[in-house]
């Protein structure tokens, strides 16, 4: 009879990382079984084990855009089983928390944003689309796992539409270097017309001044004068002596 008891008489071991259920009969024991041995009779009692680390999975999404172009997104869900919530999932839900829970919420958080996005803006606000897809999902699991983050990794569009973005931008930069060309023709435009306007204002000055001042005339000959004396001299009929300057 010892005997007997001493082999349906079993335990388990809880390893570093995990927690245990214990159900007795059908009827779920409410102390969790932490890390380390625990004793188990396998004729009336089951063990159902939770890892409460840090695990990271990958997954693909195929939602649609708001022009409706089918795009396909790679992400990996980085999640944790919170140690206060079990109980409530041991009771509530069954099968694997990843698989019932996290990525189904994961998927629909996808096609609800992404539904939000044309399909060319998408690519360029992919840091954007990854916050809204992670909160979305924190709401809707209501603290039951503890989503960490759900960065993505790789998007692929159709290559037509792959196509026609390419072509896209490639009128855009053009445009940018036309406006570029147009900016710098005007400036210099601007650059000529302000120098003119400069000129003009120096010859007006320099006319007003002549005008008060005719010595000034006289000045500006001197000015020009290169030391030298004239070489031609020429007598005039009424006997006037005139020089040719060079």
């Amino acid at each position: 009879m010892l005997l007997s008891s001493a082999l349906l008489a079993g335990c388990g071991t809880i390893q570093p990382g995990e927690r245990g259920i214990k159900v007795e009969l059908g009827v779920v024991k409410k102390e969790i079984l932490a890390p380390g041995l625990f004793g188990l009779n396998p004729l009336t009692e089951t063990v159902r084990v939770y890892s409460i680390q840090q695990s990271t999975i990958g997954g693909r999404a195929e939602p649609l855009t708001a022009d409706q172009q089918p795009i396909s997104i790679e992400y990996k869900v980085l999640y944790k089983v919170p140690e206060g919530q079990i109980l409530n999932l041991f009771q509530n839900y069954r099968g694997d928390v990843y698989d019932t829970l996290v990525n189904p919420q994961v998927q629909e958080a996808f096609r609800q944003i992404i539904s939000q996005y044309k399909a060319d803006a998408v690519t360029k606000n992919v840091n954007g689309i990854k916050n809204q897809v992670l909160s979305l999902v924190r709401d809707n699991l209501k603290n039951l796992v503890d989503v960490v983050d759900v960065p993505v990794t790789h998007i692929s569009l159709p290559q037509i539409l792959q196509d026609a973005i390419a072509q896209k931008q490639v009128m855009e930069q053009q445009s940018l270097q036309k406006q570029y060309e147009l900016d710098a023709a005007k400036k210099q435009a601007d650059i000529t017309v302000a120098n003119a306007q400069a000129q003009a204002e120096s010859i007006r000055l320099q006319t007003q001044a002549l005008e008060k001042s005719p010595a000034l005339i006289d000045l500006k000959k001197a000015e020009k004068w290169d030391g030298h004396l004239p070489t031609t001299v020429v007598t005039g009929s009424n006997g006037a002596t005139l020089f040719q300057l060079k």
